[in-house]
């Protein structure tokens, strides 16, 4: 019995240290720019486009100049692996993608998020996103 609790707690201390770790997209992303059918596109001068992660969920907001933020987008996500899976549950303007799960790979390196994938669509689209907190 002693043999086996020295290999099963440090695998529990794990488990429940990693369950309260937050994800690796916890936090607030700004817009940096994309690629969509091979086409680039750079950021707009005029306008930020944020995205915040908490635990499961996410909201993407919309600022320009001094107006209040506006909530453009928000749903849930789930991340395996090297994949995040995007449900919108909430678009202001009309979308086809609300409650559609959409697949993504992503990267993190340094403060730098890639997200690339397929839409429904078939636009092919790489974004790059960059952590501001």
């Amino acid at each position: 019995m002693k043999k086996h609790l020295k290999f099963i707690l440090p695998s529990i201390c794990l488990i429940i240290i990693s369950s309260c770790s937050s994800g690796p997209l916890n936090g607030t992303w700004q817009y940096d720019g994309g690629i969509y059918n091979g086409r680039s596109q750079k950021a707009s001068t005029e306008f930020l486009l944020q995205r915040t992660y908490a635990k499961d969920t996410y909201e993407a907001f919309m600022l320009e100049g001094s107006n209040e933020p506006e909530l453009y987008n928000s749903g849930i996500y789930e991340i395996r692996a090297d994949s995040i899976y995007i449900t919108s549950k909430f678009s202001s303007r009309p979308s086809q993608n609300t409650d559609v799960r959409i697949a993504y790979k992503f990267s993190i390196n340094d403060a730098k998020l890639t997200i690339n994938g397929i839409l429904p669509n078939g636009m092919i689209v790489e974004e790059y996103w960059k952590k501001i907190k």
